[in-house]
């Protein structure tokens, strides 16, 4: 998470740096309560699947855990891919840093 909140608030305005991480931190609770609960509603709709098909409860019940770990891996890889693709571009180590703005009044 740190790895992540690094490369959020990379090359922002100082004055703006609440705000991004606020944006950041929303963003992580929206993600940790709505990924849950799509992951169970695959998983339940899994398993009752194949215990319509009339799969024994315990083979019902693996089946929706093995659907959800396979759509967590998509999420995982389309989440990786676009991690690549936003990673902001690093600065030679000889080029000279940009300075920090003094506030306005």
């Amino acid at each position: 998470m740190v790895a992540n909140t690094a490369m959020g608030t990379t090359g922002v305005d100082p004055r703006e740096a609440g705000l991004v991480s606020g944006l950041l931190n929303a963003g992580r609770q929206c993600g940790g309560s709505i990924g849950p609960a799509v992951l169970s509603t695959v998983a339940v709709a899994a398993g009752r699947h194949a215990s319509g098909s009339g799969s024994a409860p315990a083979a019902a019940l693996a089946a929706g855990y093995d659907r959800a770990f396979v759509v967590t891996a998509g999420m995982l890889g389309v989440a990786a891919a676009l991690a690549a693709l936003f990673v902001p571009a690093r600065k030679p180590a000889g080029a000279p840093r940009r300075a920090a703005e003094p506030p306005s009044r």
